[in-house]
């Protein structure tokens, strides 16, 4: 899925493979990549892993044509650790940029038991940037991180990231036509910062492949045992234009635990998110990154008058999360809006013959924005 995601963001700034207007200069980043294992299962590994990572970015642009890139990042549970070097060529006018990026990394797996596994090969990826400032880019892409054809494993991510530029943003116009003014980089209209205030409805879906239980279990199953919360999210973002905004949600839910259980979610959530007016209706997708995590707290309780303590536990999902909406303008700053998304969808180890379980966590919400 997440390939088909970033290859269709790679269609939208058609306008961005026209023109560059970025000058050459330094910059670095740093971003947060969902990571898969792909291909050979190993020894050294009890199970096929997947990561969250944290990846740090430096590189230089000469021209357009001419760049160079590299990476490292880091993950756990399996630790992972990876780099990468990278020739990169990019295309961009003041409202998007396409990037093409083609080099070689490693990457390191820390094995439980036994030797770790060693990676190296050929890394190459896409993205698509959109500038949210006159330095700053906020960055969807995916990619191949390692290629190993001798192990017969492949690392795949998606990756979302802000980069600053130290030489700026030159905005797309000459320095003769745009007179030394900034201005012409950015239309005041459609740019600025917001923020809201959002009410959500969340639901949890789980499938799990080849349950075997007898009957009453399954009825058991099916009876409405998956939980749904109420959450209070808070909402930011900055938009340089319709089709450049980006977007942040934190959020925390009420307890949808039983009696003497706690269940509760907080979460957070990185988005592009490209919008379409219609005079006062405007309609919007989001496409970007969450991050969910699950408490589960029980409280200790007697069992034939013997104290049990109660048990503690927290799940992380995390992964891509895509969404649409609508809103309407209440006056020149305030808006009202409604949504549906898929927060996140990720695996879970389960406890049937220890298959993956997926968990679905959507949301449908509403929100109201104040913009700056």
């Amino acid at each position: 899925m997440r390939v088909i995601i970033t290859a269709g963001l790679l269609t939208l700034p058609v306008t961005a493979l026209a023109v560059n207007t970025e000058p050459a200069g330094f910059y670095a980043g740093i971003g947060v990549s969902q990571i898969d294992y792909s291909g050979k299962a190993h020894a050294s590994i009890s199970e096929k892993p997947d990561w969250t990572a944290l990846e740090l970015s430096g590189g230089y642009k000469h021209n357009p044509f001419v760049g160079v890139e590299s990476r490292i990042g880091v993950g756990g549970s399996p630790e992972l650790l990876y780099g990468g070097l990278y020739y990169r060529t990019e295309s961009a006018n003041d409202t998007a940029k396409t990037y093409l990026l083609l080099g070689f990394a490693g990457a390191n797996i820390k094995a439980k038991t036994g030797s770790d596994l060693s990676l190296a090969g050929p890394s190459y990826g896409a993205g698509v940037g959109f500038p949210v400032s006159r330095n700053f880019n906020f960055n969807l892409e995916y990619r191949v991180v390692v290629d190993d054809s001798d192990e017969h494993v492949n690392l795949n991510a998606f990756t979302a990231s802000l980069d600053y530029r130290f030489s700026g943003f030159s905005g797309g116009r000459s320095s003769s036509s745009d007179s030394g003014s900034s201005s012409q980089y950015i239309n005041p209209q459609d740019r600025g910062f917001y923020a809201g205030l959002g009410i959500a409805k969340i639901d949890l879906k789980v499938d799990e492949p080849g349950y075997e239980g007898d009957d009453e279990e399954m009825e058991e199953d099916e009876g409405g045992d998956e939980p749904s919360w109420n959450a209070v999210e808070l909402i930011g973002g900055y938009s340089h234009s319709p089709w450049a905004t980006v977007e942040m949600r934190l959020g925390t839910t009420d307890n949808a635990g039983e009696e003497g259980v706690d269940l509760t979610l907080n979460y957070a959530s990185l988005y592009y998110r490209p919008s379409i007016s219609f005079s006062q209706i405007e309609l919007y997708g989001l496409v970007g990154f969450s991050s969910v995590r699950l408490k589960f707290e029980e409280d200790a309780y007697y069992d034939d008058e013997e104290l049990i303590e109660g048990e503690t536990e927290s799940f992380s999902f995390s992964g891509a999360s895509v969404g649409a909406g609508v809103s309407a303008s209440i006056t020149e700053q305030l808006s009202a809006g409604l949504e549906y998304r898929l927060l996140v969808r990720d695996d879970l180890k389960g406890e049937v013959d220890e298959e993956d379980e997926t968990w679905d966590f959507t949301a449908v919400s509403a929100n109201v924005n104040y913009r700056f």
